[in-house]
């Protein structure tokens, strides 16, 4: 570049625009304007707490993204390195902006963490790429919280107001997200990590009471035949498998056992949730305890009249 467009670049970098926009003003790559920070020929203008982006000023950078790589994927060294397999980590920054939209779900992060979020790590192997296992974890989460239900619905969010949640530049898109999730079903390893998290909250809570409730979960594909089943809310007959909750007094989840065609909650409870409750979930019970106390319960089962029954009992 030459001096006077080295003149205006700094100029531009001072009052706050980003690389990307001052490539723009003074028509030239934004390859250039990194080359230059990178050499100290320019210096980007230090972000301090005080100097918020506003909504409009991040949906600008966001589209001025999309001219090179793609809208909002402002991060360009980062992706450069993903791409060429160099990227060990994804740097995680939050830059000081307002009016971040579904800002809150950050204040349950803590809530996340509390009940065993991270734990995962223990379970699955990291994921290469830009976005790596936490990230992704992470966006479904959030898209959980935000009431987001697949990765379809993504296209009608903001990539770069999302990914400021994630302290990235953008989240990923449909497609990449969908590949994503697919590489983390691929280690089938979500079983052992329910039951680690179950036991763990059952012998936090010190729990001796479960309580069985089924639902139906009606069925909108083609590839299975199911057999229909009355659907409460809707007052329809529909096709459908019955998911069998184990929880606790409050209702909160411990696992889940879904019916493959019409099982009955008795045949569920004998041949799938008192063996989970058994060897994995359920405190253990010594035997100087059972020796001490020979008719000491191991737990309790709660469940409706569904399945009341004298022989059952």
């Amino acid at each position: 570049m030459t001096s006077d467009k080295l003149h205006d670049a700094q100029k531009y970098l001072d009052m706050g625009y980003s690389q990307m926009q001052t490539a723009h003003k003074i028509n030239v790559h934004e390859a250039s304007i990194r080359y230059h920070i990178k050499k100290g020929t320019l210096k980007k203008k230090e972000i301090t707490a005080s100097s918020l982006t506003s909504i409009s000023e991040r949906n600008s950078n966001d589209l001025l993204a999309g001219e090179s790589i793609g809208i909002a994927a402002t991060r360009y060294d980062e992706r450069m390195l993903a791409v060429k397999g160099l990227l060990e980590k994804t740097p995680i920054e939050f830059l000081p902006s307002e009016g971040v939209e579904f800002g809150g779900v950050l204040f349950l992060l803590p809530s996340l963490l509390a009940t065993g979020l991270l734990s995962y790590r223990n379970h699955y192997e990291q994921l290469s790429g830009y976005y790596d296992l936490d990230t992704i974890v992470l966006t479904l989460a959030f898209m959980y919280l935000c009431r987001i239900k697949n990765a379809e619905q993504l296209k009608h969010i903001s990539p770069g107001e999302f990914g400021k949640l994630l302290g990235l530049d953008r989240i990923p898109e449909a497609r990449n997200l969908r590949f994503k999730i697919s590489e983390i079903v691929e280690q089938k390893r979500a079983g052992k990590w329910n039951r680690e998290l179950a036991a763990s909250w059952v012998e936090e809570e010190e729990t001796a009471f479960y309580y069985i409730d089924g639902h139906v979960k009606v069925y909108s594909g083609y590839k299975a035949n199911l057999g229909k089943k009355y659907i409460s809310r809707l007052k329809l007959c529909l096709p459908g498998m019955t998911e069998f909750w184990v929880n606790n007094s409050e209702g909160l989840p411990y696992f889940v056992v879904t019916g493959e065609v019409n099982e009955k909650m008795q045949e569920m409870i004998l041949d799938k949730i008192l063996p989970e409750l058994l060897e994995n979930v359920a405190i253990k019970i010594t035997e100087e305890q059972l020796q001490a106390d020979p008719d000491l319960p191991r737990f309790t089962l709660v469940f409706d009249r569904e399945i009341s029954s004298p022989e059952f009992f």
